[in-house]
């Protein structure tokens, strides 16, 4: 009869066999927490650089209809995909004109976004509780954007931001658009969502995007990337 030894028993061997599964379950978890750490480091870096260059709207810009005086005084900045570690980008330009130029280049490789709002989300901006659309005026590319409100800070990702489609007009051609609040879909992260609804008095943001994702958080099918134009002249609420 063979010797019964310690290290042919499945008792000794089953403790080391945990530990070492502890081991390596320890390591996967570690390197998972830096993996996590280093992403919400990279995204508020991204939000304080993105905050730090916002700029100013031109003289007499403001939000027709809204009464807070920060709606008179706007100021805007941008995000891209880069947040997530995309490749898009795009830069606004305050005219001599008055109006509000968001530009860029979408790569949908990575990401597929570029957008543009106004900083701060202290307080509402005085869009009336009986407010029911909103009028956009703006000079495109011929590609369909995106209006968007906010009822709270952008990194806040708990809270939806609210959106509307549009198409502008080929070769820069000026229109006017009227969103009907009760069309704008609340959504988080690109994604729709249910049982929100929108109260005007609680805005305190809006904003612009150039995505390829529809409304519905599915890809457009027709979506082209590429360079894109805005060209805002006027908001109002009414």
């Amino acid at each position: 009869q063979a010797p019964h030894t310690l290290a042919h028993s499945p008792h000794f061997a089953m403790p080391g066999l945990v530990s070492c599964a502890c081991g390596i379950f320890g390591v996967a978890a570690a390197f998972g927490a830096l993996r996590l750490v280093s992403f919400v480091r990279r995204i508020k870096d991204y939000r304080s650089t993105a905050k730090g260059a916002a700029l100013a709207a031109p003289s007499g810009f403001a939000i027709a209809g809204a009464t807070a005086a920060r709606a008179k005084e706007l100021h805007w900045f941008v995000i891209d995909d880069q947040v997530m570690g995309g490749k898009s980008q795009s830069a606004l330009e305050m005219t001599d004109a008055g109006t509000i130029e968001f530009a860029g280049t979408i790569n949908s490789n990575g990401g597929g976004f570029s957008s543009c709002r106004t900083l701060g989300d202290e307080g509402p901006l005085g869009f009336p509780a009986s407010a029911h659309s909103i009028e956009v005026t703006a000079a495109g590319d011929g590609r369909q954007y995106m209006l968007t409100l906010h009822t709270a800070d952008s990194w806040t990702m708990s809270v939806p931001s609210w959106a509307h489609a549009f198409s502008t007009a080929p070769a820069g051609r000026e229109q006017t658009h009227r969103l009907k609040l009760k069309d704008f879909v609340p959504r988080k992260q690109g994604q729709p969502v249910k049982g929100v609804e929108l109260d005007p008095a609680n805005v305190t943001g809006v904003g612009l995007s150039r995505t390829r994702f529809g409304l519905d958080g599915k890809p457009i099918n027709d979506f082209e990337d590429g360079p894109f134009k805005v060209t805002l002249r006027r908001l109002a609420v009414i």
